[in-house]
């Protein structure tokens, strides 16, 4: 087990910094060979060079034997929630974090990819700030329609996936703000069918369209005093949360854009609709601090720029953020600054 302790801010950011450098300059200093060696290929005849977009997954698996290795920051600032009435309200003080993810897709057999995140997150609100182990997602996609570009359909996906719950997420201190929690407890098992169809619209020109349909179930998450989930902590005299919260199911709905401008660089658009079902809970709980979500859902947009060294290489980054949504209590109002760098090998 391993237990990351909060640290001074100057010590924090000097980490992140150093994070930060190691997973741009990684991936692209191992194949820095592969990129001077692949521009020998002409470039009219390479086809497409698209990295993107940032948030919708690619409707193709990973073929066997070969790996594509995609490295997120995400540098989030949450503002506010939105009520019953789909206004928004601004919270005091607001929280930021940073989160990274290694993310690595392994053609694993033919038509079958692993995919394997590994996350850590730096949060810091009203003073307070630390480094933790996030909820580790992976899953298994299956090839279950192959396309071409002499086909009208496109390729499908279907994607098995669920979250390890290995970040902390409950007995929480009230003093931490939030800012020591690192996962919300529970497996989310989930389903998803996700589409990609590639166009040429003349020369270096290509507009790829992708699509996903994710279907999170859930289990029950035990809470004991304050958690990701709310509650209270316990205190001399008074006796904290503790019980079950039965999580609401959760749907997503994305539409994914790239559009190549020249073949090295590229626009990219995620648009994003997310409802997630209202949570329960059993057990005891102080007055005014059951841990209970109404439904609610919220949009998202994810504009980006990309950049591609090669077939294999490629940068994106832009933001990623909430336009409008209802009772987000579980999905609150953010900003987030994304970038990633793309290596297949």
């Amino acid at each position: 087990m391993c237990y990351i302790y909060p640290a001074p801010d100057s010590f924090g950011v000097t980490m992140l910094k150093q994070l930060l450098l190691f997973l741009i300059c990684f991936p692209l200093i191992v194949h820095a060979k592969k990129s001077v060696i692949s521009t020998s290929v002409k470039v009219e005849d390479a086809g497409p060079w698209l990295t993107g977009p940032l948030i919708t997954p690619s409707g193709h698996v990973i073929p066997f034997g070969h790996v594509n290795y995609e490295p997120y920051i995400y540098w989030r600032t949450q503002s506010g929630s939105y009520d019953n009435h789909w206004h928004y309200h601004k919270a005091t003080p607001p929280s930021r974090h940073v989160l990274t993810q290694g993310s690595f897709q392994i053609g694993l057999l033919p038509s079958t990819e692993l995919d394997l995140s590994p996350q850590f997150i730096y949060k810091n609100r009203g003073g307070q700030h630390m480094w933790r182990i996030a909820d580790f997602p992976f899953a298994l996609a299956f090839q279950i329609l192959q396309d071409s570009k002499d086909t009208w359909w496109p390729a499908i996906k279907l994607h098995l996936g669920a979250t390890a719950p290995i970040g902390k997420y409950d007995r929480l201190n009230p003093k931490k703000l939030g800012t020591d929690s690192g996962g919300d407890g529970y497996w989310d098992p989930r389903l998803g069918f996700i589409t990609i169809k590639t166009y040429h619209l003349g020369g270096y020109h290509y507009f790829a369209w992708r699509m996903a349909f994710i279907y999170m179930f859930t289990v029950p998450v035990p809470v004991h005093g304050l958690s990701s989930w709310g509650g209270a902590a316990s205190s001399p005299g008074v006796k904290g949360t503790r019980g079950t919260v039965y999580p609401g199911c959760l749907f997503s709905a994305l539409q994914g854009f790239e559009y190549s401008i020249t073949h090295n660089w590229a626009l990219a658009l995620d648009i994003e609709y997310r409802h997630t079902n209202r949570n329960r809970f059993s057990g005891y709980s102080p007055k005014g601090t059951k841990p209970v979500n109404s439904s609610a859902e919220i949009f998202y947009l994810a504009p980006a720029i990309e950049y591609n060294f090669n077939a294999n290489i490629g940068i994106i980054a832009g933001p990623y953020f909430s336009v409008a949504g209802r009772n987000s209590n579980r999905t609150p109002a953010f900003l987030t600054w994304v970038f990633a760098v793309n290596v297949y090998q």
